[in-house]
């Protein structure tokens, strides 16, 4: 281990990627760059005489130092890092079972009490169940919040019978409901029941980052206030972060020890973690910080471009209707087909700079939960895309995103182009990133918390 004064560095040279893409956090990188600047990050702190290279996840001491640095923010014990969130959400989960367990044992089944749109239920191959023979307990309804009042019915359900979950597991905010959340009065009454029930109560933090400013704002809530609520965290680095992959999973100290053979069990411990752990800190340093104005941007637009669309005879619904964080659900095209959305697309990238969605999902596929109804006036729209903020797109000016939709819904109706609209597509600040340098690393070099924040965007500290 470094001493506690021993101050790590990273050299971080921002990019413009994802200017052009409107609904993606970051554009795909050049992997000749990714491993340039991991090099220098990598060559500065050797220069400072501290190790990079971890064998199994141990003896670095920059790797260590960077556990502890998130474990601090997060106000847990202990950190370890994982390359993959499955792995790290599987291994919470096999400590609070207790697992291994054998066919011979008096108990139940262990099992896990999740809401049905869970990640784990529907992105994993359902690994908890089909690797560590869980079983699941699905609270809510699958196209609703997740409530106390939900979560409660299968306690007494479950204690009915003796039995009770190994843990509850609550995502927050819920990524297939569009980054809504509960509120936090919600996850107050979810920590009563978890100490009253004697549950332990494990949060899927995926994008624990990018909700954090909500709850600043709507109940002065820290970070390190929500993640208290729980006693186990798992929070990733490569979605609003921009790291290549990773994520850490945090705890009670003897919590994080007992998953040490898990990790090695479920394949998540490679000879070495360094490549990925750098990255990681590289996006948390650049853009852990960042989610705030990236939140007000994202809320702030969403009523400006349902009114562009609709001058242009088009629709445009956002789910929620007032973004929770940087992220959220956008459906259109009712009626429409792919192609014909996708052509629109093009010639407005063509002719303006700038694509408005990169990819879109039919609307009626089982996995969206989200999509609106229809009424007499308006068909229920048949196409939907996920839409994530970066921290580039905060430098651009809101006419940027207004005009480029307009244009979309322009061409769509039936304009043959939109170059002859005069828009003004180009913003009203050009992005320009920070000078390169180098950013300390170390425990007590922490970014701003969201509860630091002031509505004006600027730290309370500035």
């Amino acid at each position: 281990m470094l001493h506690a004064g021993t101050c790590l560095l990273l050299v971080l040279t921002p990019s413009t990627s994802g200017l052009r893409i409107l609904s993606r956090a970051f554009a795909p990188a050049k992997a000749s760059d990714v491993l340039s600047s991991l090099a220098a990050d990598a060559a500065v702190i050797e220069a400072g005489g501290a190790g990079v290279i971890d064998a199994y996840g141990e003896s670095s001491g920059w790797l260590k130092s960077f556990e502890a640095q998130i474990a601090e923010a997060l106000g847990k014990e202990r950190a370890v890092f994982v390359p993959t969130g499955v792995a790290a959400q599987n291994m919470a989960l096999a400590v609070h079972a207790e697992l291994p367990f054998t066919s011979s044992r008096t108990q139940p089944t262990p099992s896990v009490l999740l809401h049905r749109s869970s990640h784990l239920e529907m992105h994993e191959e359902r690994a908890y169940a089909t690797l560590l023979g869980l079983f699941p307990i699905f609270a809510g309804e699958v196209n609703q919040l997740l409530t106390a009042t939900d979560v409660e019915r299968q306690l007494l359900r479950l204690g009915a019978v003796g039995s009770a979950p190994a843990c509850i597991l609550v995502e927050v905010p819920m990524r297939e409901l569009g980054c809504a959340t509960p509120s936090w009065a919600e996850l107050l009454a979810l920590r009563a029941l978890a100490t009253k029930y004697g549950v332990p109560l494990h949060l899927d933090g995926a994008r624990i980052w990018e909700i954090a400013p909500y709850y600043a704002e709507s109940a002065g809530a820290s970070l390190p206030e929500i993640i208290a609520l729980f006693d186990t965290a798992y929070v990733s680095f490569y979605k609003g972060i921009g790291a290549v992959t990773g994520a850490m999973l945090v705890g009670s100290d003897a919590f994080i020890e007992r998953t040490r053979p898990w990790r090695r069990r479920l394949g998540a411990n490679p000879y070495t973690v360094f490549p990925y752990a750098l990255s990681c800190a590289r996006g948390y340093l650049m853009h852990a910080s960042s989610f705030a104005s990236r939140w007000r941007k994202l809320r702030d637009l969403a009523p400006q471009l349902r009114a562009a669309a609709a001058s242009e005879g088009g629709k445009l619904v956002f789910v929620p209707e007032v973004p929770r964080c940087c992220q959220c659900h956008v459906f259109l095209g009712a009626g429409d087909s792919l192609d014909v959305l996708d052509a629109a697309r093009d010639a407005v990238d063509a002719q303006h700079g700038v694509r408005v969605y990169e990819r879109l999902r039919r609307a009626d596929d089982p996995l969206c939960l989200t999509r609106p109804s229809g009424d007499a006036n308006n068909a229920a729209p048949d196409w939907w895309f996920e839409w994530t903020l970066g921290p580039a797109h905060v430098e651009l000016a809101d006419d940027v995103f207004v005009d480029a939709w307009r244009a979309f819904f322009h061409v769509l109706l039936g304009g043959t182009d939109s170059s002859s609209l005069a828009l003004g597509m180009v913003p009203a600040r050009r992005f320009v990133p920070p000078s390169t340098g180098s950013i300390p690393l170390g425990p007590s070099i922490v970014p701003p918390s969201a509860s630091s924040v002031t509505q004006d965007g600027k730290s309370r500290a500035e």
